[in-house]
């Protein structure tokens, strides 16, 4: 399960978009949580993303 999810850098070069587009798509609500995207530590004060590609890549296909 985890080599599924990636880091924001990493998901966003195999979806072929930049990191900051990666992340204003999920402030768009283009993703959803738990879905797309979950976060890396819940308990962080700034958290950071991790993210399924695959699913992404079905969501930027259509």
């Amino acid at each position: 399960m985890k080599k599924d999810w990636l880091d924001t850098d990493r998901a966003a070069v195999k979806l072929g978009i930049t990191p900051r587009q990666l992340r204003e798509l999920r402030k768009q609500g283009f993703f959803k949580a738990g879905k797309h995207y979950r976060k890396k530590n819940p308990l962080a004060a700034r958290p950071a993303y991790i993210w399924h590609v695959e699913k992404c890549l079905k969501i930027l296909e259509n």
